[in-house]
């Protein structure tokens, strides 16, 4: 194991990492807090008399993918230092994960709010845009990774067997 190849990419996905994993328990999801909009049916979508929603209480099967999708600087950076070989090119997985977990996060806070869809005053707040920063911030990592060794997959000629 050899840790000093692990250079400034590797380090930049391993924070965002961090920052994708402590982003779910932030708070994504904010209510409004007039009373009497509070009051009408059932719109405390966050829990009785609870104004904020987190990502792990609010999403329970998207916590995982989330957590799962952390795991790619540190798989990353496990091939780097050990000098071993996958299937794609180094940091092209990691970008990858990176703008899936953008398009999970922009979907779940924007098209997929909490509730059934007929509630009101629900707004996002910073647990949402840190999340949406670590997918950021996986993806620069992994795509910065991958150019600098040798950017993406080598190609044959058209027709060459």
């Amino acid at each position: 194991m050899d840790f000093s190849r692990l250079q400034r990419y590797e380090v930049l996905g391993l924070a965002s990492a961090a920052l994708l994993v402590i982003s779910l328990f932030l708070p994504w999801f904010e209510l409004t807090e007039v009373p009497a909009l509070r009051n009408q049916g059932n719109s405390w979508v966050c829990g009785e008399g609870s104004f904020e929603c987190n990502g792990w209480d609010t999403f329970p099967i998207a916590r995982w993918l989330f957590l799962s999708a952390a795991l790619a600087p540190i798989l990353l950076s496990y091939f780097i230092v050990t000098h071993q070989k996958g299937q794609y090119p180094t940091g092209e997985f990691t970008m990858t994960v990176g703008l899936a977990v953008i398009v999970l996060v922009g979907f779940n806070g924007i098209i997929a709010k909490p509730g059934t869809g007929v509630e009101f005053g629900i707004s996002l707040t910073y647990g949402y845009f840190v999340a949406m920063l670590a997918g950021l911030g996986l993806t620069v990592a992994g795509a910065l990774r991958s150019l600098e060794a040798g950017g993406g997959a080598q190609r044959k000629p058209p027709a060459t067997f």
